[in-house]
């Protein structure tokens, strides 16, 4: 296997204990590979890896060792304050071609208004743009464009948008150069069974899995630097088959795994205060697992009294003085405006009591998080006047990038959302259902919810498009293709996002125990394992929505349960028209047979042709007029499902769900 140490197999070479950066591609010229009795007379050579990492992050670090090499040159001095000044590390992509203003939008962020240097700034982002795939046929959203578009976006407003590899350019501040290589304990253990350091080659971007970009990202925020988002195409992409790009996604999952198993086991390839500062994700960590406990709390025990109460940082009197007492009468106006709209109370109506307990409780738990998040703010801001000797987040923006970095370590744990929302769906479609509320209610927070989401699309957009107008006529939007491609994309990589759990999880066990490097690809790495996957679950959706109306229809279902079921084959439906597309287009990609050869065919080849089948149901469902059909019929459905409420509450579950964790939502 490929490991990142000195082992049979690998290439090395050695270097003495007078070595300098000087001799150092002297040194690489004398490589040899480590073979079986192998007899070394050098006994004061330190032996090195020709390559620790066989990934990109390998490449990106030899370019800049390299460089640094180069630049120390007397004739590349300039014998002044430049010298010792941070460089621009800006790094395309091999498909990838810079475009002439790429350094001219580029280089200013790292600038403060009055033209200083500002060191905080760790690195830019551009988004990455494919002119050959227009969103209308970008099948498998190859562009991102819902990330590049609106959650860089969003990201950006605490400077948190996180490295995608290309397109970035980083800000490297001035290092010793009096040596090229650096000590790092051994990740497998000698023949007395001791962990000891090794020598490798110096390096500035992470090796210990596959998204360098992300892994790299985590230190800068770790040390408290923010990253600037340029929404702009500087940078034109020869985009892999889209095929191809779900391979991506698969990696792109593994490489999170393994980050995330290396952090909560303090085994991350992470570098100086980045690693000492560390306990800041368990930090995040913790105050994640304490809402999700409070959220648990709340729907599952009865109470009318906060956790500050019960950990006695308040006592029960002032409590009463100043929550209960002041919330019963606003809550018991909010409670008889209610039952004048209503009319009166009816038969499913709750009791005063009830509602009363029920919004004390919520409001107690409101109240609580508003606590805790005011507390977390004063402290914050006190850190900022003992910043010079304490690394620790000094702005409310820092705790956002933590935040975002989490979420970047942690989103596949929600694979399942995707099953659940599918299986529920379904469930919903073939045995009836009951639940209890008021539609009414449910309709208003609906409309409340679909109001919120296009608005935060919207007004997004709108605030960039102004912003980079300024400076450019080619500015990146968001349109209603990138949002309907983002749905299909959250029903597709589900099981691909499952199946990494799996993948992901072997490459860290093999990194711990044997130090295996797992930092690198090939270029049809788990892709077609990731195709069949993709292919096989849509398949299954638009054949299971299909059968859902056949059982509905079939089992001869009583009126209620008809209106019961029929809401959760409708929307299954729509599930299926949103996976169609990539469905239809991953069965025909790659169909060898021409016009030419359709057009001599009998009626009887056509018919036992697979080719002739693939060819039709592509021009029948791949094509400019349907696109355009489906590409609207999931935003009008959004906007729809509110009052479809008001109609049939059975929708309002399902609805809910759809808009709160699905899209621009999610």
């Amino acid at each position: 296997i490929m490991v990142q140490h000195v082992a049979v197999g690998t290439w090395y070479y050695k270097v003495p204990p007078s070595a300098t950066p000087k001799d150092w591609l002297k040194l690489r010229e004398n490589c040899q590979e480590m073979v079986y009795a192998q007899h070394d007379e050098d006994d004061g050579f330190v032996k090195v890896p020709l390559r620790s990492s066989h990934g990109k992050a390998g490449g990106l670090n030899f370019v800049d060792n390299y460089i640094t090499l180069a630049y120390e040159r007397p004739e590349n001095r300039y014998n002044s304050e430049q010298d010792e000044a941070p460089s621009l590390y800006a790094i395309a992509d091999a498909r990838h071609q810079f475009q002439p203003d790429f350094f001219i939008s580029c280089v200013p962020c790292f600038f403060n208004p009055d033209e200083s240097l500002n060191r905080r700034v760790g690195f830019t982002q551009a988004p990455q743009h494919y002119p050959e795939y227009q969103d209308k046929f970008d099948y498998l959203d190859n562009n991102n464009a819902q990330f590049f578009r609106l959650n860089a976006m969003i990201r950006n407003c605490c400077g948190g948008v996180s490295s995608c590899g290309t397109n970035g350019m980083w800000q490297l501040a001035q290092r010793d150069n009096t040596t090229i290589w650096q000590r790092r304990l051994k990740r497998v253990r000698d023949r007395d069974d001791r962990l000891r350091t090794e020598l490798i080659e110096r390096e500035q971007f992470h090796t210990s899995c596959k998204i360098e970009d992300t892994a790299s990202s985590l230190d800068r925020v770790l040390v408290g630097e923010y990253s600037h988002f340029v929404n702009r195409k500087l940078s034109f992409g020869m985009s892999k088959s889209p095929e191809g790009f779900l391979g991506a996604q698969q990696r792109w999952v593994e490489g999170a795994i393994t980050l995330c198993l290396q952090w909560v086991t303090q085994n991350a390839d992470a570098h100086g205060q980045a690693k000492r500062n560390g306990p800041l994700l368990w930090c995040v960590i913790l105050g994640f697992t304490f809402y999700l406990i409070a959220l648990l709390r709340l729907v599952t025990v009865q109470y009318t009294s906060s956790i500050l109460v019960m950990l006695g940082f308040l006592s029960e009197e002032k409590f009463d003085e100043f929550i209960r007492l002041p919330l019963r009468p606003l809550i018991h106006g909010v409670y008889t405006w209610l039952m004048t709209v209503r009319g009166g109370h009816s038969p499913n109506s709750y009791s005063y009591k009830v509602y009363e307990d029920m919004t004390l409780q919520f409001m107690i738990w409101l109240g609580t998080c508003m606590v805790c998040f005011t507390a977390l703010w004063v402290f914050t801001t006190m850190c900022k006047c003992c910043r010079r000797w304490l690394t620790f987040p000094n702005e409310m923006k820092w705790w956002g990038r933590l935040l975002i970095s989490f979420d970047n370590l942690t989103y596949w744990i929600w694979f399942w959302t995707s099953f659940f929302w599918i299986g529920f769906n379904m469930y919903l479609a073939i045995w009836p259902a009951k639940f209890h509320f008021n539609n009414l209610a449910m309709m208003s927070f609906l409309l409340v919810a679909t109001f919120l989401n296009y608005a935060l699309i919207i007004a997004n957009s709108f605030r960039f498009s102004i912003m980079e107008s300024m400076d450019a006529n080619e500015i990146a939007f968001l349109s209603m293709d990138n949002i309907w491609r983002a749905n299909q994309l959250f029903f597709m990589v589900g099981p691909i996002q499952g199946f990494s759990v799996i993948t992901g999880t072997k490459n860290f066990i093999n990194y711990l125990l044997y130090g295996q490097d797992i930092g690198g690809w090939s270029g049809g790495d788990l892709t077609q394992i990731s195709i069949a996957i993709v292919k096989y679950w849509t398949t299954m959706i638009v054949i299971a929505a299909t059968c859902c109306w056949i059982y509905l229809f079939a089992s001869n279902p009583t009126v209620d349960e008809y209106q019961s079921r029929r809401p959760g084959c409708i929307i299954f439906t729509f599930i299926a028209m949103d996976v169609l597309h990539p469905c239809i287009y991953l069965w025909t990609v790659g169909n060898k047979v021409s016009k030419e050869e359709m057009a001599k065919m009998t009626c009887y080849q056509k018919l036992t042709s697979s080719g002739w089948w693939k060819s039709k149901m592509a021009t029948f469902i791949l094509n400019e007029q349907v696109t355009n059909i489906f590409r609207f019929v999931n935003p009008a459905y959004m906007f729809c499902l509110p009052l479809l409420v008001f109609y049939n509450s059975y929708f309002g579950v399902s609805g809910g769900f759809a808009l709160v964790a699905v899209g621009a939502g999610h």
